[in-house]
Protein backbone atom coordinates (compact mmCIF):
# COMPACT_ATOMS: atom_id res chain seq x y z
CA UNK A 1 0.00 0.00 0.00
CA UNK A 2 1.31 3.03 -0.83
CA UNK A 3 0.76 6.16 1.82
CA UNK A 4 1.82 9.77 1.16
CA UNK A 5 2.56 11.74 4.77
CA UNK A 6 1.65 15.63 5.18
CA UNK A 7 1.78 17.71 7.56
CA UNK A 8 -1.19 20.50 8.14
CA UNK A 9 -1.82 23.09 10.69
CA UNK A 10 -4.35 21.92 13.73
CA UNK A 11 -7.65 23.67 11.91
CA UNK A 12 -7.04 22.09 8.77
CA UNK A 13 -6.27 18.82 10.92
CA UNK A 14 -10.17 19.51 12.41
CA UNK A 15 -11.63 19.46 9.38
CA UNK A 16 -10.34 16.55 7.85
CA UNK A 17 -10.98 14.31 11.35
CA UNK A 18 -14.57 15.81 10.93
CA UNK A 19 -15.08 14.80 7.74
CA UNK A 20 -15.46 18.57 5.88
CA UNK A 21 -12.44 18.00 3.57
CA UNK A 22 -13.59 15.96 0.51
CA UNK A 23 -10.68 17.10 -1.71
CA UNK A 24 -7.01 17.72 -0.72
CA UNK A 25 -5.11 20.12 -2.58
CA UNK A 26 -1.32 20.33 -2.83
CA UNK A 27 0.63 22.74 -4.83
CA UNK A 28 3.38 21.08 -7.00
CA UNK A 29 6.69 23.25 -7.29
CA UNK A 30 9.88 21.81 -8.72
CA UNK A 31 11.43 20.91 -5.64
CA UNK A 32 8.73 18.61 -4.31
CA UNK A 33 7.44 17.29 -8.22
CA UNK A 34 8.77 13.57 -7.99
CA UNK A 35 6.51 13.32 -4.72
CA UNK A 36 3.24 14.57 -6.74
CA UNK A 37 3.19 13.63 -10.25
CA UNK A 38 5.52 11.37 -12.77
CA UNK A 39 6.43 13.29 -16.19
CA UNK A 40 6.54 11.22 -19.15
CA UNK A 41 7.52 12.38 -22.88
CA UNK A 42 5.54 10.73 -25.57
CA UNK A 43 4.89 11.62 -29.38
CA UNK A 44 1.43 12.62 -30.08
CA UNK A 45 -0.97 11.17 -33.00
CA UNK A 46 0.57 14.31 -35.21
CA UNK A 47 4.14 12.81 -34.16
CA UNK A 48 5.17 16.27 -31.89
CA UNK A 49 6.49 15.51 -28.62
CA UNK A 50 4.22 16.37 -25.19
CA UNK A 51 4.98 15.75 -21.99
CA UNK A 52 2.11 13.48 -20.07
CA UNK A 53 1.36 14.34 -16.42
CA UNK A 54 0.10 11.93 -14.40
CA UNK A 55 -0.45 11.84 -9.95
CA UNK A 56 1.86 9.08 -7.95
CA UNK A 57 -0.54 6.94 -7.07
CA UNK A 58 -1.34 6.68 -3.28
CA UNK A 59 -3.54 4.66 -1.74
CA UNK A 60 -3.79 6.41 1.65
CA UNK A 61 -2.47 9.83 2.64
CA UNK A 62 -0.92 10.34 6.49
CA UNK A 63 -1.81 13.77 8.03
CA UNK A 64 0.34 14.64 10.68
CA UNK A 65 -1.03 17.87 12.62
CA UNK A 66 2.40 19.31 13.88
CA UNK A 67 6.14 18.02 13.90
CA UNK A 68 6.48 16.57 16.85
CA UNK A 69 7.16 12.78 17.65
CA UNK A 70 4.01 11.78 19.03
CA UNK A 71 1.93 14.70 17.01
CA UNK A 72 -1.75 13.69 16.07
CA UNK A 73 -2.37 11.86 12.75
CA UNK A 74 -4.93 10.30 10.75
CA UNK A 75 -4.61 8.37 7.69
CA UNK A 76 -7.21 8.47 5.05
CA UNK A 77 -8.00 6.55 1.83
CA UNK A 78 -7.66 8.18 -1.53
CA UNK A 79 -10.50 7.56 -3.66
CA UNK A 80 -8.39 9.28 -6.83
CA UNK A 81 -6.07 12.13 -7.80
CA UNK A 82 -5.86 14.52 -10.36
CA UNK A 83 -3.51 16.76 -11.95
CA UNK A 84 -4.47 20.31 -12.12
CA UNK A 85 -3.24 23.15 -13.87
CA UNK A 86 -4.74 26.44 -12.14
CA UNK A 87 -6.21 28.99 -14.37
CA UNK A 88 -7.12 32.97 -13.92
CA UNK A 89 -10.28 34.14 -14.86
CA UNK A 90 -10.02 34.41 -18.59
CA UNK A 91 -9.04 31.03 -18.72
CA UNK A 92 -5.57 31.14 -20.03
CA UNK A 93 -3.26 28.82 -17.82
CA UNK A 94 -1.41 31.02 -14.60
CA UNK A 95 2.42 30.61 -14.43
CA UNK A 96 5.27 31.62 -12.22
CA UNK A 97 9.11 31.94 -12.76
CA UNK A 98 11.55 30.73 -9.91
CA UNK A 99 15.48 30.40 -11.20
CA UNK A 100 14.64 32.45 -14.58
CA UNK A 101 12.48 29.12 -15.50
CA UNK A 102 8.64 29.46 -16.06
CA UNK A 103 6.57 27.04 -14.45
CA UNK A 104 2.78 26.09 -14.79
CA UNK A 105 0.62 26.61 -11.32
CA UNK A 106 -0.71 23.48 -10.70
CA UNK A 107 -2.05 21.11 -7.94
CA UNK A 108 -3.19 17.57 -7.27
CA UNK A 109 -6.17 16.95 -6.10
CA UNK A 110 -6.66 13.42 -3.92
CA UNK A 111 -10.60 12.74 -3.58
CA UNK A 112 -10.17 11.87 0.16
CA UNK A 113 -12.44 8.50 1.47
CA UNK A 114 -13.01 7.19 4.90
CA UNK A 115 -10.47 7.54 7.41
CA UNK A 116 -8.85 4.25 8.29
CA UNK A 117 -7.00 4.85 11.37
CA UNK A 118 -5.94 7.28 14.05
CA UNK A 119 -3.12 8.05 16.79
CA UNK A 120 -2.51 10.69 19.20
CA UNK A 121 -6.30 12.36 19.17
CA UNK A 122 -7.28 13.46 22.46
CA UNK A 123 -11.29 13.40 23.11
Amino acid sequence: MEQLNLHTNKKHFQALLKGDVLVEKRYVYPNNVKKYVIEEDKTDENGEEITVVTPVHYDTLQFICGHKKDAPCLIVEVKSSEFVVLTDENGNDMTFEENGTEYYVCQVWYTLGDIIATENISE
